[in-house]
C-alpha cells in the first residue's frame, strides 16, 4: 500500500497551474487585441460595400463564410478568467489524485464520490440582476489550489490512506452478502457469489446505473487481492476480471454458462445470471480476513457457547476497557425517530431507565423528547397543555467516574454505580422504556438486551443499539436470542448508517432492536 500512495512535487504543480492561468490571461489580452482589428476591418468593409451582408440569404449556409464571421466572439474577460481557474483547479486536482494513485485504494463508491465533488458545476445567474445563485454548491468542490491547500489535502489523503484502504475492503465485501456488514462472525472462504450479474440476454447486469452493480463489486475484489499481492491494479475498468469475462461472452445474447481464471480466481457463470468465484490465492483471503478484522475492531464471537441454556450469561465480570464507545448525536437521532417518549397528561409517569448509561447521551435524550416536537420552535409550550413533561429517566453505569459525572448533572432521578447484569428488577421496579447502548464484545450486548428484558412493564418497550452481527451469527446464542426479541416478540432490527460509531473509535456496524414486552405495540395517542 506505501507504494501506491507516492508524494509528488507539490510546488512544480502548483508553479504549472499558475503558470497557466497566467498564458490564459495573456492569451486573453491577445485576443481582445484581435478583436479589435477584426471590428476595424469590419468597420472598412462596411465603407466598402455598405448594401451587402457577407451573411445574406445567398451565403449564410456557407460553412467557411460562418466559420469567418464567427471567428472570435469573447466573453467578458471576468467570466472568461473564472471559468480558467476553475477548469485548472479540477484538472490540478485530478492530476495530483492520479500522481499520488490514491484513487487505487478507493472503492467503486468513494470513486464516484471524489469524481462527484471533482466535477464541473455550471453557473447558475438570476434572470434579473445577472448575479452568480449557485456559489455556495460551486465551493462545495475542491478547495483553490495553493501549495498550503495541496500539502494540507495531501497529508489527509496519506494520513487516511490506511483507513480508505480497509473501508474499501469492507465496502466491497458487505455488497456480497449481508453477514459480511459486519466482520462479526463471518469471514470470506473459498466461494463467494455474485447474484444477478448478468441479464438473460447474457450481458453485464447494469442495475439502476448509479454504480454498486456485481460488476463493481468484481471490480473492488480484484483490486483488493492486486494490492494485497503487492502488484499495482489495472486502471482501465474492462481490464482484469472483467476483461477475461467480456471476451468469453463477446456476442452472447442468451443465458449461457461460461468459465474463466484469472491469477487470483475461477470464476463460473451459471445460466440464472449469478458468478460463483473460488479463490485461488489463500495466502491472500487469509490477509483480506485480518484487514476486516482490523477495520471492525476485531469485536468477534468468543467461539462456541456450549451452556445448556444459550442466552445464560457466562460470566459478568466487564470486559477491557468496559466496552465504552459513546453513542454520536447523529446515531442519537437515528434511533430516537423510531421511539416514541409521549405520555398524555392524564396517564401516569412514564419510568425510563438507561442501563449502560455512559455520558448519558441516550438517557439525556430521554428527558428532552418533546422539545424537538416543533423542530426546536416552540414545541413544549405547544404541547405542554396536551403531554407530561415529567419522565423519571433512571441510569445504571458501572464507571464511577462516569456515574458521578450523570449524577453531578442532577437530571436522573437515580444513578446507579454497579455492573447491570447484577442489578435486578426487584430492587429497581420495572420500566415503561429501556433505552441502551451496550457493550458488543464477546456476544455482550446479548446478554445486556436479555436481561434488560427483565426490567420492561407488560406493556413496555426496550430499543437496544447492537452489533450488526446479531442478525446472521450462527452460534447457539445469537440464535436463541433472535428467536426471543424477533419470532416470539414480533421485535424489529433497523440497519444505522455504516460508521455510525467511527468518531468514538470504532468502525463495527450496528444496528438497533426495538422490541415490545407484549409483543405488540402499545398507544399512548
Amino acid at each position: 500500500m506505501n507504494q501506491i500512495a507516492v508524494r509528488p512535487n507539490i510546488e512544480a504543480i502548483v508553479a504549472a497551474h499558475d503558470k497557466t492561468i497566467e498564458l490564459y490571461a495573456d492569451a486573453y489580452a491577445k485576443m481582445e487585441i484581435a478583436q479589435q482589428a477584426l471590428c476595424a476591418a469590419n468597420a472598412i468593409e462596411r465603407t466598402i460595400s455598405p448594401t451587402l451582408d457577407r451573411n445574406g440569404y445567398t451565403s449564410n449556409h456557407i460553412n467557411e463564410i460562418k466559420a469567418f464571421a464567427h471567428a472570435l466572439q469573447l466573453p467578458e474577460r471576468e467570466d472568461y478568467m473564472r471559468a480558467a481557474r476553475r477548469i485548472m483547479q479540477l484538472k490540478t486536482w485530478a492530476y495530483l489524485i492520479e500522481r499520488t494513485e490514491l484513487e487505487a485504494l478507493m472503492d467503486i463508491e468513494a470513486k464516484n464520490k471524489l469524481r462527484k465533488q471533482m466535477a464541473y458545476v455550471p453557473e447558475r445567474r438570476d434572470y434579473t440582476t445577472g448575479a452568480i445563485i449557485n456559489q455556495d454548491e460551486i465551493d462545495a468542490g475542491m478547495p483553490p489550489v495553493t501549495v498550503e491547500n495541496l500539502n494540507a489535502t495531501l497529508d489527509q489523503f496519506m494520513a487516511d490512506a490506511g483507513t480508505i484502504w480497509l473501508r474499501g475492503i469492507a465496502n466491497a465485501f458487505s455488497k456480497l452478502d449481508r453477514r459480511f456488514k459486519s466482520h462479526d462472525g463471518f469471514k470470506i472462504g473459498a466461494r463467494i457469489i455474485l447474484t444477478y450479474a448478468f441479464t438473460d440476454s447474457g450481458g453485464w447486469n447494469w442495475g439502476s446505473g448509479r454504480g454498486n452493480t456485481a460488476r463493481d463489486t468484481l471490480i473492488d475484489i480484484e483490486r483488493v487481492f492486486t494490492i494485497m499481492d503487492g502488484k499495482k491494479p489495472p486502471r482501465a475498468t474492462y481490464a482484469g476480471a472483467i476483461g477475461s469475462i467480456d471476451a468469453i461472452r463477446l456476442g452472447f445474447n442468451r443465458p449461457a454458462q461460461c468459465e474463466v481464471e484469472t491469477p487470483y480466481f475461477k470464476i463460473r457463470v451459471f445460466k440464472n445470471g449469478n458468478a460463483h468465484l473460488w479463490m485461488i490465492r489463500k495466502d491472500l483471503v487469509k490477509d483480506v480476513n485480518k484487514a476486516l478484522a482490523f477495520y471492525y475492531g476485531e469485536v468477534l464471537p468468543d467461539g462456541g457457547q456450549a451452556e445448556e441454556d444459550p442466552l445464560q450469561s457466562k460470566a459478568v465480570t466487564p470486559a477491557k476497557r468496559f466496552g465504552f464507545f459513546p453513542t454520536p448525536d447523529k446515531t442519537v437521532d437515528e434511533v430516537f425517530r423510531q421511539v416514541s417518549l409521549l405520555r398524555k397528561r392524564d396517564e401516569p409517569q412514564m419510568r425510563i431507565l438507561e442501563p449502560s448509561a455512559g455520558t448519558g447521551q441516550l438517557a439525556r435524550r430521554c428527558l428532552r423528547s418533546i422539545e424537538e416536537l416543533d423542530g426546536g420552535s416552540g414545541g413544549r409550550a405547544r404541547y405542554e397543555h396536551e403531554y407530561r413533561y415529567d419522565h423519571a429517566v433512571e441510569c445504571v453505569e458501572l464507571q464511577p467516574h462516569l456515574a458521578d459525572g450523570l449524577k453531578a448533572e442532577g437530571v436522573y432521578r437515580r444513578v446507579y454505580n454497579q455492573d447491570f447484569l447484577t442489578l435486578s428488577p426487584t430492587t429497581t421496579g420495572l420500566y415503561d422504556y429501556v433505552v441502551m447502548n451496550p457493550p458488543f464484545d464477546m456476544l455482550r450486548d446479548i446478554d445486556h438486551v436479555h436481561h434488560a428484558l427483565k426490567f420492561l412493564k407488560d406493556n413496555g418497550t426496550l430499543v437496544a443499539i447492537m452489533s450488526a452481527g446479531v442478525e446472521f451469527r450462527e452460534d447457539k446464542k445469537s440464535a436463541a436470542f433472535r428467536d426471543l426479541v424477533i419470532n416470539k416478540m414480533k421485535g424489529r432490527f433497523f440497519d444505522l448508517p455504516p460508521g455510525s460509531f467511527a468518531e468514538s473509535g470504532t468502525y463495527v456496524n450496528t444496528v438497533f432492536l426495538k422490541v415490545y414486552k407484549s409483543g405488540r405495540p402499545v398507544s399512548h395517542y
